[in-house]
């Protein structure tokens, strides 16, 4: 009776192992519980470490879930072995576990805190290229990836890195805004993405105009400055055409207003479309005021009448 028992929880096992193969997780994962639970002789550990590993497929993005397949694959008296077609080294899939922790609480910090931020990426980064060229075994068990290597980790995470830290600082500081974009872009195109929104700000945090309002010289379009549909007659083409930075734009459409000057129109044209909002509702109040006691004299009358 006992070695009908653990008999079948061991097929439960086989079963399962020959899911993952077919990528049939959840059935697997029910029948390595299953398996648990009548006893599979002397596989548990493993079994554990299976159902750890289909957990973190179910949900990349925990951190939890990383941390818990960590105590099970140091548990499990295993050097390697395979999911589904995937050949994976224990040790080499632990660090590969904390790193994407790391990684994970590093998506999670306040934007607010972006040098911080960043440069938590960059020692993530730092460490996933210390591994090489290695595969990463996540991304092949699960998606059948085998181009994802630690090196072209590391070129990512140093890209958002710097995405993250030159949006942050270029309220302050466009010059080093445009120049964290830039290192942000070169890492784009070394893991063949275009890169081209991490261009774009780089070339509009590094434009400098003149307010055509204020004439105070800023940096940075579309954080600093805006540029205004205007009609620009040649008068005020040929009065800026000396100008090392100019007011205008290039196609002489648009004039050039920093920020201060920009939002100080924009509300005083909300006050006044405000202002004008409010004065027509009075209006209107009174107007159907007037109508009501308009109808209520002529129903007055027309009850007297009756």
């Amino acid at each position: 009776m006992v070695l009908s028992f653990f008999k079948e929880g061991s097929k439960l096992y086989t079963d399962a192992i020959d899911q993952i193969g077919r990528k049939e997780y959840s059935k697997a994962k029910k029948n390595l519980e299953a398996a648990l639970k009548k006893g599979c002789d002397g596989k548990e550990k493993m079994a554990e470490m299976y159902i750890a590993f289909i957990e973190v497929g179910e949900n990349r993005g925990d951190a939890n879930r990383y941390a818990a397949l960590n105590g099970k694959l140091a548990n499990c008296g295993a050097s390697n072995f395979k999911f589904g077609l995937t050949e994976i080294d224990t040790e080499a899939l632990k660090t590969e576990c904390e790193l994407l922790i790391q990684e994970i609480k590093a998506a999670g910090m306040d934007d607010r805190n972006y040098m911080e931020k960043g440069q938590a990426y960059i020692n993530v980064a730092m460490q996933f290229a210390m591994l090489g060229d290695a595969p990463l075994k996540f991304d092949e068990a699960f998606k059948g990836n085998t181009m994802s290597t630690a090196s072209r980790e590391s070129l990512i995470l140093q890209a958002q890195a710097y995405e993250i830290m030159g949006k942050g600082v270029v309220a302050e500081d466009p010059k080093q805004g445009s120049e964290y974009m830039q290192m942000a872009y070169n890492f784009r195109r070394q893991v063949g993405d275009s890169g081209e929104d991490d261009l774009d700000l780089m070339n509009k945090y590094a434009r400098s105009a003149k307010c055509w309002i204020c004439g105070r010289p800023v940096n940075g379009e579309g954080i600093h400055f805006m540029a205004m549909r205007s009609t620009i007659n040649p008068v005020f083409r040929t009065s800026t055409e000396n100008d090392i930075i100019k007011p205008i734009s290039d196609d002489c459409n648009s004039v050039y207003v920093c920020v201060p000057c920009y939002t100080a129109i924009s509300n005083r044209s909300d006050d006044i479309s405000r202002a004008y909002y409010d004065e027509s509702i009075r209006q209107l109040r009174a107007t159907e005021r007037e109508l009501r006691a308009e109808i209520e004299s002529v129903r007055r009358i027309a009850n007297m009448r009756n």
